[in-house]
């Protein structure tokens, strides 16, 4: 870990760059566009989007204190008892449960515990209600909507994206 500061001393002044080199810098990193193309970043009054430099400087930034990790506890988090032989993940490795079993023309869906699950308690709900699982989900779970009128002209005509609409079972439900 670097013990050095990560912002620039008070003396230092903003440093800028030259005309031409400016010009260049807005062409490579394609800060000018074309009009279907929306800009890089937030646009500003003109509707265009302006070049800002990441140097951090301490005139321009202001302090800042981070957010405690949000982490899980396990068994790593125990102040006692805490022996390797016991937290090591390779003694735990089980083979993965069977949720789903190919019975006949239609499939058999089971618990965790090994128990069938009926046709509705299978069918999957949402990050609402984790899916319909029993095992927990990964992440805070998002579902995630199709909105037309904000996609590009590309995007909006694409024959591919229409076609696998049709199977999207959040599309159906709602």
């Amino acid at each position: 870990m670097s013990y050095t500061k990560k912002i620039a001393d008070a003396s230092v002044q903003n440093r800028s760059t030259s005309p031409l080199i400016a010009w260049l810098r807005r062409k490579l990193l394609a800060v000018d566009r074309l009009p279907v193309t929306p800009p890089p970043g937030i646009a500003g009054p003109d509707g265009k989007a302006i070049y800002h430099n990441p140097s951090r400087y301490p005139n321009t930034q202001s302090a800042r204190s981070l957010e405690p990790a949000n982490l899980p506890g396990g068994v790593h988090h125990k102040l006692a008892a805490n022996y390797y032989l016991e937290r090591d993940g390779r003694r735990t490795v089980e083979p993965p449960p069977a949720i789903y079993e190919a019975a006949g023309s239609a499939g058999a869906y089971r618990k965790l515990t090994g128990e069938e699950l009926s046709r509705a308690e299978a069918y999957s709900k949402g990050p609402g209600e984790n899916f319909g699982l029993q095992a927990p989900t990964p992440g805070f779970g998002a579902e995630w909507k199709r909105s037309k009128h904000e996609e590009l002209d590309t995007q909006k005509h694409d024959q591919e994206m229409a076609y696998f609409e049709r199977f999207d079972r959040y599309a159906k439900s709602t």
